[in-house]
């Protein structure tokens, strides 16, 4: 499905908030503001839809409530302020506190801490990558849920932040920081990524055989629509829409593939160099390496059945696989598979 917000065609929308008028004025506005009802197409991913829009000094106005509408994002009021929300369908209604989901506590009790790290690898939490933040991402990855608020010092805010982008695409994890200092996480599907999803799913619901067998699938069709351009970066939402091919550098590639595995439930990161992206992933009860922009092989399908996606990490050798941040690596892996670096 296209994304729908792209695509609305309007000759021109304005949003009347209001005027405040009195004594003569409003004689001059009666003859100035006279509204008629507009007759102007107005498209939606290139088909008619019918909404009620008024001609006013030579603009047209519709209301915003009915273009979330035809669009399909939520609009509503909650009482202070107009409020949209591009990634939810519309209702028209503020979400109610069980749709929202449950609000977090304001600490994470033993129960949860026990349940979170019992499996951890203790030798990943140190100074920076606390066990408190640890506990807090961690249980957001697992329940998809808002965390529990925790203080964390400049460094390990900064930290959880990188740990964070390296595991998360679809969905994408976010920090909030409070007025108080404490760092809440939570997941969001970007609205931007949903015509890639929607575009991907099918491969996603068509895929068989093993992991391995998988993520060489995802890996290459990744390749049939980037070709390698160090000055170039295809990100998913304009490289997996299509089948055109687009030029992007190795974190195009990187990223792409990340977004497939989240969409196939294959636990992936990303990792870097000071010169180079790639991947790891989680299959048959370890991490190993995959290197899309490698595996593209200057765009020659030929070699394809020759050439294997996953290696041993060990076996990555060179100045552009001497990993920048290699205790992110590792705390990022136990984000997503606790205990799989011991």
């Amino acid at each position: 499905m296209k994304h729908r917000g792209k695509n609305l065609v309007l000759l021109l929308i304005g949003i009347l908030i209001g005027c405040a008028l009195s004594g003569p004025a409003v004689n001059a506005a009666t003859e100035y503001f006279q509204a008629i009802r507009s007759t102007h197409p107005v498209c939606v991913d290139g088909e008619r839809v019918e909404l009620e829009a008024y001609l006013i000094n030579g603009n047209n106005y519709v209301k915003l409530r009915d273009i979330g509408r035809a669009v399909n994002f939520n609009v509503y009021w909650d009482g202070h302020a107009a409020q949209i929300e591009s990634g939810s369908p519309y209702t028209g209604v503020a979400p109610t506190k069980d749709e929202a989901g449950p609000e977090p506590e304001s600490t994470a009790g033993p129960e949860a801490a026990e349940a979170f790290t019992e499996a951890v690898n203790p030798s990943v939490l140190n100074g920076t990558y606390t066990r408190e933040a640890y506990e807090a991402l961690r249980s957001t990855v697992t329940t998809g849920k808002e965390s529990a608020s925790v203080a964390m010092s400049e460094e390990t805010r900064k930290a959880m932040q990188n740990a964070a982008s390296v595991i998360g695409s679809w969905p994408g994890y976010v920090m909030k920081t409070a007025a108080d200092g404490k760092t809440t996480f939570s997941a969001k599907y970007p609205g931007s990524y949903s015509e890639a999803a929607a575009y991907c799913q099918p491969l996603i619901d068509g895929l068989s055989g093993t992991d391995k067998e998988r993520v060489r699938e995802l890996a290459f069709f990744v390749c049939d629509r980037l070709t390698y351009d160090s000055s170039e970066y295809a990100t998913p939402r304009t490289a997996l829409t299509g089948a055109a091919v687009h030029p992007s550098a190795c974190m195009g590639y990187a990223h792409c593939f990340k977004f497939l595995c989240d969409l196939a439930d294959i636990p992936c990161i990303l990792v870097h160099s000071d010169t180079h992206q790639w991947n790891e992933v989680y299959v048959d009860g370890c991490w190993q390496s995959v290197d899309v922009t490698g595996t593209d092989a200057g765009d020659n399908v030929s070699y394809r059945e020759k050439i294997p996606v996953l290696h041993d990490p060990a076996d990555m050798q060179g100045s552009d696989y001497v990993q920048s941040q290699p205790e992110l690596t590792r705390f990022a892996k136990e984000l997503l598979i606790p205990g799989s670096t011991r």
